[in-house]
């Protein structure tokens, strides 16, 4: 019994002095662990405050004790950092011999050769090395995103290229070399890469579009641009049952405001029959007419009317043919009253084949322009929008119809009767951009019959109008009057005479008093003021020389003149549509976005710039 007590005794101690050291071991790994911790910590907060030299040696004392390849890459780093390429160099070399795999320190030592000033070294050390890369698909990513991330792309690309050959691997690294060409900036192999990776892979469409989206974002000088645009043809000729590409190319066009282009190709895939691409044409053509494209518009409807006769966009192609080609006559100053009699008389035939609905009503406003204002049959015109008027339809609707019949009461001197309309149209829309044009008409419309505080106290609501063409009216119409208050009111009211005749077409009334503005009211104002509107006047005639010299009178002499950046881009669309003269043009729209950054026209100015400089290319 005492013996067998007193083992119990001994066994006690004896496991309570294990327990004592075991408990001392784990203090003291704990205590290691935690500052490990602590030195992982600080030479982080040394490495990202570029205190490369502390964060080195804390890295260094790391791998020493623990050997963790981690540890030797940020220690291997810093000794780059600081331009150590020496010590750098004996590092990597020690740590390959134990390390003969690790495709990182292979990358980086090669970098050291290169930042050493011997890149041929460099570049020899790295295609020993690419030779022993496994011919898997993930060991060839692996290695060339190693070497893309030191700038060797061209030995990335050869072992892409070596893979891609490789029966064994079966992967062609087409989207892994496009991202490479990519960041060399070499466009046009990454181009061709994306679209034998689309090609391949033709659900991955999405994915290659936005790509091409990134690159144009990113493009500086229009290099990628034609690039793309030169892929893309080539591909679609190449092999012009690719939808993929057609598609690709028809997006393209649309990006770069090629609706010409855009066009061309929606066609060519609807005439294959194996999708319906109307919807997509009546869009572009939608597109073209906003952008005043008007025969690329006239085309598209024209194309869709031609198909599918009463089909499903009979009813839109119908009024889009007749809207643009209305719009394209008043553009190019067309007053032909013959095409306006046959333009009018398409309308009506429409209107008996399709009848008074909602989405006829824009044919009504064109009618009424055509009778109005081209062939003077203005009772005619005012009967058809009172007959519409009479239909009930929507406010909207019922707004647009009672503003044009307001524009013409004005245009046969039926002023008070005008006023009224333009102010119901106010009063019912409320702050609808509708409501904003009419106030701009019952302002422009005081102006005309010289009741200028009237017109002034309208504008000054307008100038902060949500719609910027119209505040940019309202603005120029505003600095007409108070500018041109504060030299001549005799003079003022001249030139809102002549603007009234101009409204109602009488050209050469209105010149002849603006004539009389040059000969008793001659001030740094008014004349800017008349040779604008002189222009105009030349351009209604047909005159487009006499009118780009009016137009360069106001820019050039009257640099200042609160018109002169409209001068500019209406001289600028005379020479580039009327004139032919393009590259004048293109200076015209460089010196509006130069010169003239407030401008409400620069983004458009910027748009036909680079049109036409495309074109030329």
């Amino acid at each position: 019994m005492m013996r067998s007590s007193r083992f119990f005794r001994i066994f006690t101690l004896f496991f309570i002095v294990f327990l004592t050291f075991a408990s001392a071991q784990s203090i003291d790994a704990q205590n290691g662990h935690n500052q490990r911790q602590l030195d992982e910590r600080l030479a982080r907060e040394f490495y990202y405050k570029k205190d490369y030299e502390k964060a080195r040696d804390i890295y260094k004392n790391l791998y020493d004790n623990y050997g963790q390849a981690g540890y030797f890459n940020q220690y291997a780093d810093c000794l780059i950092l600081t331009g150590d390429y020496d010590e750098a160099e004996k590092a990597y070399k020690s740590f390959l011999k134990k390390n003969p795999n690790n495709w990182k320190s292979h990358v980086d030592l090669a970098y050291v050769y290169q930042q050493q000033g011997d890149n041929p070294k460099a570049v020899k050390y790295l295609n020993k090395v690419i030779k022993d890369v496994p011919d898997t698909k993930n060991a060839i990513i692996e290695v060339s995103n190693l070497l893309r991330a030191r700038n060797f792309n061209d030995l990335a690309i050869a072992l892409f290229e070596r893979g891609a050959k490789n029966p064994n691997v079966n992967y062609n690294f087409y989207l892994e070399k496009a991202y490479t060409y990519n960041s060399m900036l070499d466009f046009e192999n990454a181009t061709e890469c994306y679209l034998l990776f689309l090609k391949e892979k033709p659900e991955q469409y999405d994915m290659v579009k936005n790509r091409f989206r990134v690159m144009m974002m990113y493009d500086l000088n229009g290099n990628v641009d034609d690039v793309i645009r030169m892929a893309l043809l080539r591909k679609t000729q190449e092999e012009p049952e690719n939808e993929e590409f057609a598609s690709l190319l028809m997006w393209y066009s649309l990006q770069m405001q090629d609706y010409e282009l855009a066009l061309m190709q929606l066609k060519a895939l609807d005439k294959r029959g194996k999708g319906d691409y109307e919807n997509d044409i009546v869009t572009v053509a939608q597109i073209a007419g906003d952008n005043r494209q008007y025969d690329i518009a006239i085309e598209a409807y024209d194309y869709v009317l031609k198909k599918s006769g009463a089909g499903v966009f009979y009813v839109q192609a119908t009024v889009g043919f007749i809207k643009n080609s209305y719009a394209k006559a008043v553009a190019e100053g067309n007053h032909d009253k013959k095409f306006y009699e046959n333009l009018s008389k398409k309308i009506d035939d429409a209107f008996e084949n399709i009848g008074f609905t909602n989405d006829m009503m824009p044919l009504v406003l064109v009618q009424a322009d055509i009778l109005a204002f081209e062939l003077s049959r203005y009772d005619e015109a005012k009967a058809l929008l009172n007959r519409a008027l009479e239909l009930g339809f929507s406010p909207r609707i019922n707004a647009e119809l009672k503003m044009k019949l307001a524009d013409i009461y004005l245009l046969t001197d039926e002023v008070w009767e005008a006023t009224l309309l333009y102010s119901q149209v106010e009063k019912s829309m409320k702050n609808e951009p509708i409501a904003h044009e009419a106030r701009f008409k019952n302002a422009q419309l005081r102006y005309f019959i010289g009741e200028f505080e009237w017109a002034q106290a309208a504008l000054k609501v307008l100038t902060a109008a949500t719609s910027k063409l119209v505040a940019n009216d309202a603005m120029t119409l505003s600095l007409t009057i108070s500018d041109n208050l504060e030299y001549d009111t005799i003079g003022l009211k001249r030139i809102a005479k002549a603007d009234y005749n101009i409204y109602k077409r009488n050209n050469n009334l209105a010149n002849q008093i603006l004539d009389s503005v040059v000969a008793y009211n001659p001030n740094e104002v008014s004349l800017p003021n008349v040779f604008y509107r002189k222009a105009k006047i030349a351009m209604n005639a047909g005159d487009y020389e006499l009118a780009d010299s009016l137009y360069k009178r106001v820019y050039l002499g009257y640099a200042d003149s609160y018109i002169a950046d409209e001068a500019l881009v209406e001289d600028a669309q005379l020479l580039e549509n009327q004139l032919n003269r393009s590259e004048e043009a293109m200076e015209c729209y460089s010196k509006l976005f130069d010169y003239y950054t407030a401008s409400v026209y620069v983004a458009q100015a910027r748009k036909s710039y680079r049109r036409l400089r495309d074109e030329q290319k």
